[in-house]
């Protein structure tokens, strides 16, 4: 127990060291962290008192919190709105894809999980909805897949977040009147408090950051590294600013960031310097810092799966099973009807939809209801199917965008096939660790 620190240290050197050759490779960084996590928790070798790592019960929460945060902001900042509309896959995929996921996460939930009132089915189905392109790094590095199916799943992964929330919200709001624990009455008070304050804090956050920052730029009066340091700061502020008001930090960091992306998007000229394009430098920093605790979240999580693992019941594996399958993929089907995409791309798109960090952080959101009837449920689904998906997806990333490069480029009709057709410039996100 007195070695947890150092084991955690010593995770993070030994990967580190080989990290490019296991990039290669079946084995994902998220898939070695979370299985340290899991061997040295209370369920195999009992190494670490979960409690004790940092003297506070919630540490793991405050962990994934600060992670989430940071990941919100850089990915919803590294969408330029203005473009990514333009093509029809990624347009596709949220307009038509994630809503339908959601509808039918729910309905199959009333169905496999019969303990779940519908408000709690809608809640489980919103948290499973976002992906996290983090769990398969070759699935959108991999220059032999084609850019613009790249691109897809990263804006896709970027976007769906800042989707799901406010949605997550509403329904978690929605199962707490129902359930008798919030009077109806205050439903609508409830949801424009979280919704409307982290809207309003966030715009103003990623406004006046942004001008602030640009004004110190272009004076010459902040140092590089800390122009970049900057932009953790702004996703902190937003979460912190907006959750003690009564709203929801997590929407509130990401609009943040969106608002950060969109006015960053402009180049700032300083006199006898070069010209410094903010929104492709200034994060590098935060994405940076959104890897390291990318990979220690996912550590914290290996020891929350496993006391899980025993409770399992036919029923959540099942559910798991369809959430990363069926419930995927359909929706990706039917949403990319009239795209002219080959088969291979419809599956290539639909298989990696992995699930992260906005799952494990919204299920401890519902872990805290006391009073909500099928939080437990929940929570054990929503683990078991991140911890499915880190398996399954993380072994399959690598041998899976190589498979679907190699048929794209067998393809008959060659270059002409709509996958390769130009898409508009759109600066992905780059957390993508292995």
């Amino acid at each position: 127990m007195e070695y947890t620190q150092a084991i955690i240290a010593a995770s993070i050197l030994l990967y580190a060291l080989v990290s490019k050759r296991l990039s290669r490779s079946a084995i994902s960084g998220t898939l070695v962290f979370a299985t340290v996590g899991l061997l040295i928790g209370p369920e195999v070798f009992d190494i670490v008192d979960v409690n004790g790592l940092a003297g506070e019960e919630d540490f793991i929460a405050l962990l994934l919190t600060m992670t989430l945060v940071i990941v919100l902001f850089t990915d919803a900042c590294a969408i330029n709105s203005a473009k990514w509309r333009d093509d029809v896959i990624p347009a596709r995929l949220l307009g038509v894809g994630f809503p339908l996921t959601v509808v039918a996460g729910a309905g199959v939930a009333l169905v496999v999980l019969t303990d779940l009132a519908v408000w709690e089915a809608a809640v489980l189905a919103a948290l499973l909805a976002p992906t996290d392109a983090a769990l398969g790094k070759a699935v959108v590095s991999n220059q032999r897949v084609p850019a613009r199916i790249r691109q897809a799943l990263n804006i896709e992964s970027g976007l769906n977040d800042g989707v799901a929330l406010p949605l997550f919200v509403v329904f978690l709001e929605t199962a707490k009147v129902a359930e008798g624990e919030l009077p109806a009455g205050e439903l609508v008070i409830e949801l424009l408090s979280q919704v409307g304050i982290a809207l309003a804090i966030g715009v103003l956050v990623g406004f006046a950051s942004m001008r602030a920052l640009r004004w110190a730029i272009a004076n010459d009066l902040v140092e590089g590294q800390w122009a970049q340091i900057a932009v953790v700061g702004m996703a902190a502020l937003a979460y912190t600013l907006a959750t003690p008001l009564g709203g929801s930090g997590f929407i509130a960091a990401w609009v943040a960031g969106f608002v950060f992306g969109r006015l960053s998007g402009d180049q700032i000229r300083s006199e006898g310097r070069s010209v410094v394009s903010v929104g492709r430098e200034l994060h590098t920093f935060s994405e940076t810092a959104g890897d390291l605790l990318t990979m220690l979240s996912f550590l914290m999580f290996g020891l929350l799966l496993g006391p899980t693992l025993p409770h399992l019941t036919w029923t959540t594996v099942l559910y798991a099973v369809l959430s990363l399958t069926v419930l995927r993929i359909v929706p990706v089907l039917l949403s990319q009807v009239g795209s002219h995409l080959s088969r291979g791309s419809l599956l290539y798109l639909g298989w990696f939809g992995p699930r992260g960090l906005a799952t494990l952080l919204l299920a401890l959101e519902v872990a805290g209801e006391d009073d909500l009837t099928g939080a437990d449920t929940i929570v054990d689904v929503a683990l078991f199917t991140v911890g499915l998906s880190v398996l399954l997806h993380g072994i399959t990333a690598w041998w899976g965008s190589n498979a679907y490069a190699d048929y794209v480029e067998r393809h008959p009709d060659g270059e002409a096939i709509p996958e390769h057709h130009e898409s508009p410039e759109v600066r992905v996100s780059r957390r993508i660790s292995g």
